[in-house]
């Protein structure tokens, strides 16, 4: 008989057991598997990562070919690792954040103008041009020179409407 090992790891039924503000030692009692490995750690954070997988379930197939999973069926069936989940802990030791990536207080959306430039200066104008730093004089062109229909506007909308006493709003007509 040759004895399988897995690497520890924890499923969905087991992550919405997390709390934000969770003390390490309750995250510890709550998790069935001690964090794969400790990621990294400072005087400001530290990060905890767990593999994640899936549960495989035994289904019923009918006459007609659908399918139905048997969800509260026994035997079940884990399913080879999908990702690995990352929690952050504050100074205190506190869960801060938990998702596919270290939590990273500094990190910002990239931005792409109208023109297709990460983090570029062009905007819509008023007449609905692509204009700025990095668009090009007809503005509707991004910096490889072809046309680009991609990139960010911003929309004002302005509704004139009642509200109902069952909390329906109506709106009417427009400008």
């Amino acid at each position: 008989m040759q004895k399988a090992w897995n690497a520890p790891f924890i499923n969905s039924k087991d992550i919405v057991g997390l709390e934000f503000g969770m003390s390490k030692s309750k995250v510890l009692d709550t998790m069935p598997e001690p964090p794969l490995y400790v990621e990294s750690g400072n005087s400001e954070t530290s990060v905890w990562v767990y593999n994640v997988r899936t549960i495989k379930v035994k289904s019923s197939k009918s006459s007609d070919g659908s399918v139905t999973p048997r969800k509260t069926f026994k035997e079940i069936k884990h399913q080879s690792e999908i990702d690995d989940l990352y929690l952050t802990f504050d100074v205190n030791d506190k869960l801060l954040s938990w998702g596919d990536k270290p939590y990273n207080p500094n990190y910002t959306e990239p931005y792409v103008d109208c023109s297709g430039v990460c983090g570029g200066k062009a905007y819509i104008d008023e007449c609905g041009e692509c204009t700025g730093d990095s668009a090009d004089i007809n503005g509707s062109k991004g910096t490889n020179g072809k046309a680009d229909d991609s990139g960010s506007f911003k929309l004002e909308l302005n509704v004139e409407g009642t509200q109902e006493p069952d909390g329906t709003l109506t709106i009417k007509g427009g400008k």
